[in-house]
């Protein structure tokens, strides 16, 4: 109760440092709270309350967009371990040159020298006309061996807004971690900056944590995601949070992104042939809370069928793959699903460690629209 009546009362604090230039440090204590927080639900998810997460999640927006998925211990030597983990772990990070401290998306940073890794060129494939149906002309179809992404869009620093101002985008990620594209190839497309320097933080699970924040010019970028690296240290699978902004227009976009290696053309094949059954289970990004199950059967003509269940709602779907594209059919949603739904994704990875990334448009009987992204692991 009492962590909860100090988020409470940051919350109003932050309204009055946005517009007053408090300092960082007057923050620290509270962003420590939540750091540890989230770090526990994040390798947990159900250890830690949802209210607890829920408002450790608005703080994060509006102080920095998720500055804070770094463990935090409550004794001296494991966060001195934390903080040479992570450069914006300590408690100096809101002065670092490498960190954010609150409203952190527009704030001055210095970059570093880090050179990133070149983002594979989006090529000009034929845009399927399902797809165009589906999603329009920024979400076209994905292609074996090469890199798959979505991502939301809304405006500001928060990465949250009502579905109705949400927005779908392809998303493109660079294997190191230091830079990202949104909208690749479009006239909205977004760069991040291009020396962004990652810092990845062990998990108990498959996945690292990864924070990757730098700066060019004006522009400043973040990435909060869950990833998982290859034996080369390249990043295979990522997933979560994405922030950019410019400080001389003081204008700021950011979202959710689910991204990966699309499964090779002799990986897809194989499995076809094999007319195998896989599971995919996790947790959507924008509302964690909601968690997906999707089955796919292969062979000849691979289907999936999935259901996605929130403490609010639960609702299944159902359709076909095309090449390694995941396709909604709308007789096979249930019958709580209305007009205008779909579900659009794409298998990532390799044959024996699948994973499934993908957006769902869903306009449900008495919930409204959602829109969410997501990454399921095998």
């Amino acid at each position: 109760m009492r962590k909860m009546n100090k988020l409470v009362l940051i919350l109003a604090i932050l309204a009055g440092f946005v517009s007053t230039g408090s300092s960082a440090a007057s923050l620290m204590q509270s962003e420590r709270d939540c750091a540890e927080i989230l770090e526990r639900w994040a390798a947990d998810p159900d250890s830690v309350p949802q209210a607890l997460v829920d408002e450790c999640k608005g703080m994060q927006g509006v102080a920095g967009a998720a500055g804070a998925l770094a463990p935090f211990a409550g004794d001296a030597d494991a966060q001195a371990a934390a903080t040479a983990a992570d450069p914006c772990a300590g408690p100096g990070a809101g002065g670092s040159a490498h960190c954010w401290g609150p409203w952190a998306a527009l704030a001055p940073a210095a970059g570093s020298g880090v050179q990133p890794q070149v983002l594979v060129p989006a090529d000009e494939y034929d845009l399927r006309p399902e797809l165009a149906e589906q999603f329009g002309p920024e979400v076209s179809s994905c292609e074996p061996g090469l890199p798959c992404g979505f991502a939301t869009v809304v405006d500001g620093v928060t990465s949250d807004a009502p579905a109705d101002q949400t927005t779908f985008v392809e998303f493109d990620l660079a294997t190191d971690g230091s830079a990202f594209v949104v909208s690749p190839g479009q006239p909205d497309q977004i760069e991040s900056a291009t020396n962004m320097t990652p810092a990845f933080i062990d998990r108990p699970d498959e996945f690292e944590n990864m924070r990757s924040q730098g700066a060019d010019g004006d522009v400043r970028s973040r990435l909060v995601a869950r990833v998982i690296r290859n034996g080369n240290g390249e990043i295979t699978e990522a997933a979560d949070i994405w922030v950019n902004g410019n400080t001389a227009t003081r204008q700021a976009s950011s979202g959710y992104f689910a991204w990966g290696n699309a499964l090779s053309r002799p990986d897809l094949d194989f499995l076809q042939s094999s007319g195998a059954a896989a599971n995919f289970t996790g947790r959507m990004s924008v509302d964690n809370q909601t968690v997906a199950n999707v089955t796919v059967n292969f062979g000849s003509a691979t289907s999936w069928t999935g259901s996605w269940t929130n403490p609010s709602y639960t609702f299944d779907a159902g359709g076909a793959f095309v090449g390694v594209d995941m396709l909604s059919d709308s007789s096979q949603f249930s019958s709580n699903v209305q007009s205008g739904s779909a579900i659009r994704g794409a298998l990532l990875g390799q044959r024996d460690a699948k994973s499934i990334a993908h957006i769902i448009e869903i306009n449900l009987a008495g919930v409204g629209l959602i829109r969410d992204v997501g990454l399921l692991r095998e």
